[in-house]
């Protein structure tokens, strides 16, 4: 569900939380994401049930500070009072912290939405970049070295659809190199999406070029 600049994943029944946020920090087009524990828009609750669920983060922390957002606006408190009021409750409950608002070890966000009240205090931090497929599409010449996966990453990041390609010439290439290239494109699936790979017979290309060019533009006419 979209609402408000933010997308919400709810989980239905079991399943593995760590494993989606791994696969979601590598996206592009997502900015940071959170797991959060959802409460009612009720003060009360959200302090007697989120201040418990906030332990494990804040229990080894030394300096916290609450970041509330009250994007609903019928929420009868203001910003400033849920975070002096939250940032109380979590002081009372855990003795040992103390207040930072410059440079918190852990931040503690609070944010009134339609839905209801979000509580987490881990954000991680996405690919960002632009979602793949906003600009458009790019061939990705893929040679078996490290810059063009480099390259494909920095174009998906782009918002482009990146495709693949690579040229055989055997004898004078072997399987190993095609092998390394599949490879190569394989991974930069977990961060483009999927990737159609083209592999180009030119070995009676390259062989007509060497024949028909004069030695010293062999390289730049194949390449061209």
């Amino acid at each position: 569900m979209r609402k408000q600049s933010t997308i919400y994943i709810e989980p239905v029944g079991e399943c593995d939380l760590d494993e989606v946020i791994e696969k979601l920090k590598v996206i592009f087009g997502i900015g940071a994401l959170q797991r959060c524990a959802v409460f009612e828009k009720d003060f009360e609750q959200i302090k007697s049930q989120g201040v418990p669920y906030l332990e494990n983060a804040l229990k080894n922390a030394k300096t916290f500070k609450v970041d509330a957002k009250r994007s609903d606006k019928s929420f009868p408190m203001k910003t400033p009072e849920i975070q002096a009021e939250l940032g109380g409750a979590i002081l009372e409950a855990y003795p040992h912290l103390s207040v930072d608002v410059h440079n918190p070890e852990i931040t503690v966000m609070c944010e009134i939405r339609d839905k209801g009240a979000y509580v987490s205090a881990e954000r991680i931090i996405g690919a960002g970049g632009m979602p793949v497929g906003s600009s458009g599409k790019a061939l990705l010449l893929l040679s078996g070295g490290i810059d063009s996966p480099v390259a494909g990453y920095m174009m998906a990041k782009r918002g482009l659809i990146v495709d693949g390609i690579h040229f055989v010439s055997p004898p004078y290439t072997s399987e190993r190199a095609l092998m390394k290239v599949e490879t190569l494109c394989e991974k930069l699936t977990s961060y483009c999406g999927d990737i159609r790979f083209y592999c180009v017979p030119f070995t009676e290309i390259q062989e007509a070029l060497r024949d028909n060019c004069p030695e010293e533009f062999f390289t730049i006419i194949m390449r061209r």
